[in-house]
């Protein structure tokens, strides 16, 4: 199943390379999210299809979760590859707001170190993305970003805890122009 994912994935970034589209910019971001809780960071990109429709494929990994029990500890930690799609849908001189819905692939992994039981599992869940953004152009090449969204996905089973991939993460970071800008079309009358 996991190379499934991980195929389908692969194919989907293959495919958004090839339209025609052009890969505008590239940031950092943090985060956190409300089943993971822990804070976050990542990587975000920015592939242009036109001028209302973005691709952002997006990696995040998050600190990870301890939980001390009486016979010892639990511990979570995530990373989650995201292919999100925005719409803007309000475009002005000051900001850029914009909806988004995507996919999420999430690999969680949970720990227990409870003398004698000591169990290390992994899962690869899918969610589903819906949510909003603001986009703050404070010059041509520099563009700083908050997000909400809502990840609907299923649960995790390990045999010490079951856990939620249903989540809502909060990010905000920067984006930096990396493609040349356009020339401008500008007749002189």
């Amino acid at each position: 199943m996991t190379k499934k994912l991980f195929t389908v994935f692969l194919f989907i970034s293959v495919f958004l390379s090839c339209l025609n589209g052009q890969f505008t910019h590239i940031g950092i971001a943090g985060g956190f999210g409300t089943g993971v809780k822990e804070p976050g960071f990542g990587f975000y990109g920015t592939y242009a299809i036109n001028e209302q429709i973005r691709i952002l494929p997006n990696f995040m990994y998050y600190l990870p979760h301890k939980i001390t029990t009486d016979d010892g500890i639990q511990k979570f930690s995530w990373w989650i590859f995201n292919m999100d799609g925005n719409y803007i849908f309000l475009d002005q001189e000051a900001f850029q707001a914009y909806g988004l819905m995507g996919l999420s692939l999430i690999h969680l992994t949970g720990e227990q170190n409870e003398p004698p039981f000591e169990d290390k599992k992994y899962h690869y869940k899918m969610a589903l993305n819906a949510g909003a953004g603001l986009r703050l152009p404070v010059s041509d090449k520099v563009i700083p970003f908050a997000e909400v969204k809502m990840a609907l996905g299923d649960k995790a089973y390990f045999t010490f805890r079951e856990i939620s991939t249903t989540q809502l993460f909060v990010k905000a970071g920067i984006l930096i122009r990396v493609a040349p800008d356009k020339e401008r079309n500008i007749e002189e009358y």
